[in-house]
């Protein structure tokens, strides 16, 4: 026989299967236990307070065109619990999310006459009220739902939306930056939530590149519409 082929006596170089197992359940135990700190720790840092803060009150008014053609003033929407979000027809971003999470929030408080929901056109000489009627008729909305999409001047629009509740300001996309020929702005896709005496309380990251910090926010949402639904009506 070949001493080469030969092991050492009391040395074994076989597959263990025993001390593979345990290895691999412990390295999965130890990734369960960090994604369960993780989330917990992510939980705790976005959960819900039990009492919303006040960032402030929105002060600066806005006049625009609703879908129907219709103009409308935010300053009407006073005494009502409310969402606010920009909207982009043809975003390739995350609008799609954005629209998904007022869309469940239609389907549970829609009925209510205190709840109320707007979209703000980012680019307005596209999104015109034509185009955002069709918009909403096609995320299956009729005309008395209480959701305005609403469009008019640019300048006034986005305006409101930095001035007014202080999201970060949209902005045209370089060319050699955009994903398609309609790709054509950047802009905050944080859900904005505003209580009855127009006070803003929460901004929702419902589209994130964490999707547990992207899911905790959209639970967190649900969850301080309710909240401010259930104050009493000053």
């Amino acid at each position: 026989m070949n001493a080469d082929s030969e092991s050492p006596k009391g040395i074994s170089t076989g597959f263990n299967a025993t001390r593979f197992w345990i290895v691999v359940v412990t390295v999965c135990l130890m990734i369960v236990a960090a994604a369960t700190v993780f989330y917990r720790v992510l939980n705790q840092r976005f959960r819900s307070p039990a009492s919303l803060p006040r960032f402030h009150t929105v002060s600066r008014d806005l006049e625009a065109y609703e879908r129907t053609g219709k103009q409308v003033r935010m300053s009407d929407l006073r005494g009502k619990v409310h969402t606010i979000a920009y909207l982009y027809t043809v975003c390739p971003h995350g609008c799609a999310a954005v629209i998904g999470e007022m869309l469940k929030l239609h389907r549970t408080y829609g009925s209510r006459s205190d709840f109320h929901q707007v979209s703000i056109s980012v680019l307005p000489e596209r999104d015109t009220a034509e185009m955002l009627a069709a918009y909403a008729k096609g995320i299956g909305l009729d005309e008395t739902a209480p959701w305005w999409f609403l469009t008019g001047k640019q300048s006034s629009l986005w305006a409101f939306m930095t001035g007014g509740l202080q999201l970060e300001p949209a902005a045209t996309i370089p060319q050699e930056e955009q994903l398609n020929p309609l790709d054509t702005h950047m802009h905050d896709l944080r859900i904005v939530l505003v209580d009855r005496s127009g006070c803003v309380r929460g901004y929702y990251a419902v589209f994130h590149s964490q999707p547990e910090i992207a899911s905790l926010m959209r639970e967190r949402l649900q969850q301080d519409v309710q909240k401010l639904l259930d104050e009493p009506a000053s």
